[in-house]
Parts: C-alpha cells; sequence; structure tokens
C-alpha cells in the first residue's frame, strides 16, 4: 500500500507563526536589561563634575562573612538609589563608588566631597534613609561653597524615616455618651450569655444527677430483691429439712413402739433387710392341765 499524500501546507497558516516569532522577538528586545545591582564599577568622570563619593562594603560574604551578617546586595542597592537620586536632584553632580580605595572599611557607607564627610555609618550606626540625606548633601554643598563649617556633618547622626504620629482627637460628649451605650449593652450582652450558659450547666448537673439518683434506686431494688429472694430459698430449705428431721424422728419413735422388749432388755432390735418382713415369733404351746 501506498503512504497517504502529504498535503501542502497552505501559505496562510505559516505566515501567523512567522509573525507569531517576529512578535516575541520584538518583545524580547523592548524589555529592559534586568539591572545588577552588585555591578558597582564607575564610568569616567565627567569634567567640571559635583563628585560625590561613596565609600560601600563589598565582597561581604567571601572576606568576613565569619565575623559579620551583613548583605551584599542591601549596600549595593541603596548605592543605586542614592546615585539615581542625587544626580536627578542636584544638577552636574555625579556620584562614584569605592574611587581610589583598594579595600573599602568592613561595614562602611560612607558619603564624602572633597575629603569632607557628608554621612558616615560608621559614625551614626545606621543606614541612611535616601530622601533626608539627598537634603542634607545639599545643605552641605551651599555651606560649603558659602564658606561655612562643615564639620559638624561628620558626627549629626540621620534619624530614621518614621511615620508621623497621629493624634487622636477627643470625642465629643454625644460621642461618648453612645460609646459608653454600647460598652453597657456589650457588658449586658456578656453577662447574659453568661448567665445562659450556667443555667444549660446547672440543668446539665441536675439531669445527670437525677440519672445518678435512678441507676442508684434501680440497683438498690434489684440488691433488695436478690436479697429477699435469697431469704426466702433459705427459709424453705431450712423447712424442708426441718420437715426431713421430723420425720425421720417420727419414724424411729414408730420403731421404738413396735420394739419395746428390745428397748427394755437394752438390746437393738435387729435390722431387717429393706423389703423383708420382720421374722414372726413361734406360737406359744397351751400349758397341759394337771390330771385329778
Amino acid at each position: 500500500m501506498q503512504p497517504p499524500e502529504e498535503k501542502p501546507k497552505e501559505e496562510g497558516e505559516e505566515k501567523p507563526k512567522e509573525e507569531q516569532q517576529q512578535q516575541q522577538q520584538t518583545q524580547q528586545q523592548q524589555k529592559p536589561p534586568a539591572k545588577n545591582y552588585l555591578d558597582l564599577s564607575n564610568k569616567p568622570i565627567p569634567p567640571n563634575a559635583i563628585v560625590i563619593n561613596f565609600e560601600v562594603c563589598i565582597n561581604c560574604q567571601k572576606s568576613h562573612s565569619f565575623c559579620t551578617q551583613h548583605d551584599e546586595l542591601r549596600y549595593a542597592k541603596l548605592y543605586h538609589e542614592f546615585k539615581d537620586a542625587v544626580e536627578a536632584a542636584i544638577p552636574n553632580s555625579f556620584c562614584v563608588v569605592n574611587h581610589s580605595i583598594q579595600k573599602p572599611s568592613i561595614g562602611a557607607f560612607e558619603i564624602t566631597h572633597q575629603n569632607k564627610i557628608i554621612y558616615s555609618k560608621k559614625n551614626s550606626g545606621l543606614f541612611p534613609c535616601v530622601a533626608p540625606t539627598v537634603e542634607r548633601i545639599k545643605r552641605f554643598l551651599d555651606d560649603l561653597q558659602n564658606g561655612k563649617d562643615v564639620k559638624g556633618y561628620a558626627t549629626t547622626k540621620e534619624k530614621k524615616q518614621e511615620k508621623p504620629i497621629e493624634k487622636k482627637s477627643k470625642p465629643t460628649f454625644q460621642a461618648y455618651i453612645r460609646m459608653k451605650e454600647e460598652e453597657f449593652a456589650r457588658q449586658e450582652a456578656i453577662r447574659e450569655e453568661n448567665e445562659r450558659k450556667r443555667k444549660e450547666q446547672e440543668e446539665k448537673e441536675e439531669k445527670e444527677r437525677q440519672e445518678r439518683e435512678k441507676i442508684e434506686a434501680e440497683n438498690k431494688r434489684i440488691a433488695e430483691e436478690e436479697a429477699a429472694k435469697k431469704a426466702e430459698e433459705e427459709r424453705l430449705k431450712k423447712e424442708e429439712e426441718d420437715k426431713i428431721k421430723a420425720e425421720e424422728e417420727k419414724k424411729k419413735a414408730e420403731e421404738a413402739a413396735q420394739n419395746p422388749q428390745t428397748q427394755e432388755g437394752g438390746e437393738k432390735p435387729q435390722e431387717q433387710p429393706q423389703g423383708e418382713k420382720p421374722a414372726e415369733k413361734p406360737a406359744e404351746k397351751p400349758a397341759e392341765k394337771p390330771a385329778q
């Protein structure tokens, strides 16, 4: 048999596949590549730029993981956030990391400009927050340009960003009365619920007590019936024994009345085998009259 001939593919069937592949390729090309935060390489410094130097701890896992628990990605990611924020907020600024530093300090996240400290994690003991620290860099540059003393920036600690404390407004008199009524109603509902549970518990205990008393009464009745039955059996047994004893005594008395002589001579009558009649006494001959 010849194999079935394959039908030639139509052009309309191949085109959609090619279009889908082209769309996928264009989408992949349009997607921006994933940012590698651990890449801390510096680009060439442009001329006349305001250089902000960052000293950031690196190689945490390889060099000092035995004595610290540093997260290298956290340090690198924070630097990139600072770089984007500073260069966007301060015109003609340029950020570099670990520039002309062979081995950064362990746990360092230092921000300097012209070898003057703007922020020091080693001094403050805290990671800097991006928004307030950018404002701090702006103030530092203004003070430096105006010839003011900037030594205080090295020791000033940056405060953590915290949510503002919401002030609770005092309730009005009507709201206070309504709150008290709701609290009273809630307590009353709790009291009623506890009372209902207490009554249910008492009813349950009373029912169990009645059942227990009923079982005890039934057991007592059964025990009394058994005791009375046993006493009746003992009485009937005793009566039967007394009757048998009385019959035996009566029989002995009859036997004694039938054999008085043996009783007078002190000899015991011979026992006759059962079913045999006692031996008859020989008849006495009449005495002969003397001759006249």
